[in-house]
């Protein structure tokens, strides 16, 4: 018994001069999603011109592993300065599942900056509980950010409104935010609101006109939902907003208003104006009767 335990003793000393240097390797690997991109993003911008840039928006990329690596693949040939993900990148909130969208997303593109707004579905995690929002931020980053490019005259505002709302708090940090001199300013977030050609129970109202009129106020170039599975395209008091929600999840076909597609889309800054483009993605659809929780 005694040299019993002294050999586990032995063992625990040895793996405990073994393990600090293994853990070496590993710590790029413990970052967030939204970490690592940001790494990647400052090397992406050394040659990156402010009169001519383009990024990429998608969401909903969900339950569909292959056309989600189409969407990926035709985007990479673009050469975007990054991407951003409007949410719901799994179907339920469980680590597996934000592994499984890390293992795709950073094995197609190794050296694109992809930065997520998180969605209802990150939630889940079987029933609504704040595990899989604990779990995105130790996996996938902040659940409010801003990114801040000046080279670029950029700003852009992440905010979190999964549980169709936006709070007050939410309000004024976008309003702080916005309250800047930079020439681009678009604003992403999951849930679109309701408004006149947006009409759906899936589409949020707890704080929708507020959000318009600081958007307004602050004359943010674009602002970017997804959600619903399809592409749609408004003009808010000035202001175009894009439903983009096409990169795999079944499409909401039922949904009156929209297109009803796979797709992505292309942003484009160039000689002062500010562009968008649908990138549509040829593929047998899969349809989903309606929106689910």
């Amino acid at each position: 018994m005694i040299m019993s335990r002294r050999c586990c003793l032995i063992f625990l000393l040895i793996f405990a001069v073994i393990l600090p240097g293994l853990a070496w390797p590993m710590a790029g690997h413990c970052s967030t999603l939204y970490e690592r991109s940001l790494k990647k993003l400052e090397s992406n911008l050394q040659t990156a011109s402010p009169d001519d840039f383009m990024f990429v928006v998608l969401g909903d990329s969900r339950d569909n592993d292959e056309i989600f690596k189409k969407i990926l693949t035709a985007a990479s040939k673009l050469r975007p300065l990054f991407i951003l993900h409007g949410g719901d990148t799994v179907f339920t909130g469980r680590e597996k599942k934000f592994n499984h969208f890390l293992d795709i997303a950073e094995s197609t593109l190794p050296d694109t900056p992809i930065f997520v707004v998180i969605g209802n579905h990150e939630l889940t995690n079987n029933i609504k509980s704040p595990h899989g929002k604990q779990i995105f931020q130790e996996k996938i980053g902040p659940l409010n950010y801003v990114l801040d490019v000046k080279k670029l005259g950029m700003r852009i505002v992440a905010l979190d409104n999964s549980l169709y709302e936006l709070t007050p708090t939410e309000l004024q940090y976008l309003e702080e935010q916005l309250t800047s001199k930079r020439k681009y300013k678009f604003v992403i977030m999951h849930i679109p609101p309701e408004t006149q050609k947006w009409q759906h129970n899936h589409c949020f109202t707890k704080g929708a006109d507020r959000l318009k009129q600081i958007m307004a106020e602050k004359k943010v170039s674009v602002a970017f939902f997804s959600h619903l599975h399809l592409y749609a395209q408004d003009e808010v008091k000035g202001v175009k907003y894009i439903i983009t929600g096409g990169a795999a999840a079944p499409l909401h076909i039922n949904i009156p208003f929209g297109e009803h597609s796979y797709h992505f889309i292309v942003v484009r800054v160039k000689d002062g104006k500010v562009s968008t483009e649908v990138i549509r993605i040829h593929q047998d659809v899969q349809k989903a009767p309606s929106p689910t929780e």
